[in-house]
């Protein structure tokens, strides 16, 4: 099978090219930054440096020539608002543009977010009307809606992944140093619940989407048990012998996220937190996962948390 795999620099796009790779089947890797690619070109994955954002859709009609599957991972959460709707919307549509009738594609996943469901504490499936609280949600389901109504008009072939939030050894996200130290604050407590996957499931319904999913339809990829954000963090500080994550307001970690913001723009660098990060942390969402269960039939082998963190944890020599 021939793949062309978007943002395959991210820690998702290498764990998924890492195991096309494995398989046997022939990985292109379409990423902004080329250092990313290198360890990827090492296992014969084929790099193209781009920027799916941009309107060279030459580049791209290129690189899903001779392709029978797209992963599109391609995304940010980071800049202030019109970067983030700019970086999600546009790749979305110019990705739907090479890979309707005749582009020889059939089947594009675009790699969406539970994050766009309201926040609240009722369980969501793939049919909970979407309530987007801040940018990041807005934008993934923004470039939803780009990816279905080509997938109406024009025939390409998007299946919807709507992803928890990922976790698995060596994702930087869980913030395992901050953890270990004492010093990974949880805005608000970590009151809310969050829905989560380990990547390794992750990787799972991401290869089953092509061979069993359907065109406009949509997934929720997800664990069996949400979990309260605390406890979460509360368990991984336990696993590390870390003492328990301190709580911050909310007030006070959006006045640090404004710090950092204009510190990395004195030093004409990008900010390295999401300028919504606050909002993203008052939300509490609970996936339901029967769809990806039943009509995948992807059974998650870390079904809770408690399993899977444990497999974040570096060895003790």
């Amino acid at each position: 099978m021939n793949v062309l795999i978007t943002g395959c620099g991210g820690y998702i796009g290498t764990y998924l090219s890492r195991t096309l790779r494995s398989q046997g089947h022939t990985v292109r890797g379409l990423d902004y930054n080329a250092s990313k690619l290198k360890p990827l070109e090492a296992i014969g994955v084929e790099p193209i440096v781009a920027d799916i954002s941009e309107n060279d859709l030459t580049t791209l009609r290129a690189a899903v020539g001779g392709i029978e599957v797209v992963y599109h991972l391609a995304g940010s959460a980071l800049g202030d608002g019109d970067a983030i709707l700019q970086t999600n919307v546009l790749s979305a549509r110019n990705i739907a543009a090479v890979c309707g009738s005749g582009s020889g594609v059939r089947m594009l996943v675009f790699a969406s977010s539970g994050a766009l469901y309201p926040s609240g504490p009722d369980w969501l499936d793939e049919d909970t009307p979407p309530e987007p609280a801040f940018t990041y949600a807005r934008s993934k389901l923004l470039a939803e809606y780009e990816l279905l109504t080509a997938h109406a008009r024009n025939g390409v072939p998007a299946i919807i992944a709507r992803i928890a939030g990922v976790y698995g050894p060596g994702n930087p996200a869980l913030m395992l140093p901050m953890v270990q130290r004492g010093r990974f604050p949880l805005i608000g407590g970590g009151k809310g619940y969050a829905s989560y996957i380990h990547i390794d499931d992750l990787i799972t319904a991401l290869l089953t989407l092509p061979e069993r999913g359907c065109p406009g339809q949509i997934y929720n990829l997800s664990d069996d048990e949400p979990v309260l954000i605390r406890e979460f963090y509360s368990h991984l500080a336990r696993l590390l012998d870390a003492p328990p994550p301190p709580s911050i307001s909310p007030k006070i970690a959006q006045f640090i996220v404004q710090g950092v913001k204009m510190l990395a723009k004195l030093r004409n660098q990008p900010a390295p937190l999401p300028s919504d990060m606050v909002q993203m942390a008052a939300v509490s969402h609970r996936m339901r996962n029967r769809r990806m269960r039943e009509e995948l039939d992807v059974i998650p082998r870390y079904a809770t948390y408690r399993e899977g963190l444990v497999t974040c944890i570096p060895a003790r020599s």
